[in-house]
């Protein structure tokens, strides 16, 4: 078979199939604070070049983070100035605008000389522009480059093909690629979130979480409407967005009372994850890979459209098809009419997410990706 066309390409944590390594083995890992004791990675810079704060910078100001305060390597960002907040203060950061069009002289050879003034070993790109900005500067610049695929269209295999190593955040995404990719989760850090209690609690036999921004793009709708044929049943709603009093309308209009509750945006997620019965993630939800990793470490069952690693973690029964109201109705109902069972269904879900979805896990397999390029 063309290696091209083989099985995904695991790093040092992983098997030849891809499968993460025994909890054992991640734990022996784990025990060693600085990570880069035995190999020659001294610098590392990262790319970001999107206008956007979502799941990609998120994933790279963890990862930086790690990274920074886990190795003795330099890690730096080179990024638009808006992102400077979001990073750790151990993160150098390299300021670029990078709105400016890829193809901009002035962006292409100011990439170059951070680069090249950085002495990276390592230049990391996230997302399709970056990939191509770094793909720009190939030829000006001694470092190794490695990217990043988050979503399903970009960067395709004809940029893709151009870097010494290539890291997609779940098969889904490279499901179509004809090249070898290390598959690598985004991972999350559940250690700093907030565990103080919370008051989701109700007279209702069950609550279901729901983490979304309100728009009714973002199907809320058929979420009140399928409350309305389960009244047992309370909903707390995390999130805000513009549509939110419309939705809060509906509910009213529905006579849901307080089995819809709209809380806003919460700092105590971890906490609403713990006492809620299950999470459910609607479809094409942005953040669905961190919820769905944040839910499953928390201890939380997930019911999730099949979309980024979902089908890879959740039950079967468990994963939506659609939004049509019969169905979440029919699967929300069978979730909830035994809980026990519901634990049990998630407990390899929960133990896999345990070895597998943590930062740690993400930081110490790209590791891995970088020491083979550097070794």
């Amino acid at each position: 078979m063309d290696a091209n066309r083989s099985a995904f390409q695991g790093g040092n944590d992983t098997t030849p199939q891809g499968r993460p390594q025994s909890a054992a083995q991640a734990a022996a890992v784990s025990r060693n604070p600085q990570y880069n004791c035995h190999t020659g990675i001294r610098s590392i810079c990262h790319l970001i070049a999107s206008r956007e704060h979502g799941d990609m910078e998120k994933h790279v100001a963890d990862l930086s983070r790690w990274q920074a305060h886990n190795t003795e390597a330099k890690v730096s960002v080179i990024a638009h100035p808006r992102y400077q907040n979001t990073l750790d203060e151990r993160v150098h950061f390299v300021p670029l605008n990078t709105d400016r069009s890829r193809h901009h002289p002035t962006l292409v050879w100011r990439l170059a000389n951070h680069i090249r003034a950085g002495e990276y070993q390592i230049a990391h790109g996230h997302g399709s522009k970056s990939a191509q900005l770094l793909a720009a500067v190939q030829k000006y610049t001694e470092a190794q480059q490695v990217i990043t695929r988050h979503n399903v269209r970009h960067p395709r295999d004809k940029l893709a093909s151009a870097f010494a190593a290539r890291i997609a955040v779940s098969r889904t995404v490279v499901a179509n690629s004809r090249l070898t990719w290390n598959i690598i989760p985004n991972g999350a850090d559940i250690s700093t979130q907030e565990s103080a209690p919370v008051d989701i609690d109700s007279v209702s036999a069950a609550c279901i979480l729901v983490a979304v921004r309100l728009l009714k793009l973002n199907s809320v709708v058929p979420l009140l409407e399928a409350l309305l044929e389960l009244p047992q049943v309370q909903m707390t709603i995390l999130g805000d967005g513009p549509d939110k009093a419309r939705l809060v309308q509906l509910a009213n209009n529905l006579s849901l009372g307080d089995r819809a509750r709209f809380t806003g945006n919460c700092d105590k997620i971890g906490s609403c994850m713990r006492a809620a019965d299950l999470l459910l993630i609607p479809l094409h939800n942005e953040s669905q890979p961190y919820l769905l990793a944040e839910a499953l470490l928390h201890g939380c069952p997930v019911i999730a459209g099949r979309v980024g690693n979902a089908e890879e973690y959740i039950p079967a029964a468990y994963l939506l098809d659609n939004l049509e109201v019969p169905h979440l109705v029919a699967t929300l109902r069978g979730a909830l009419q035994d809980k026990k069972k519901l634990r049990r269904d998630f407990a390899r879900a929960f133990e896999r997410a345990s070895n597998e979805l943590t930062l740690a896990h993400m930081a110490q397999a790209t590791w891995q990706v970088y020491s083979k390029l550097v070794d």
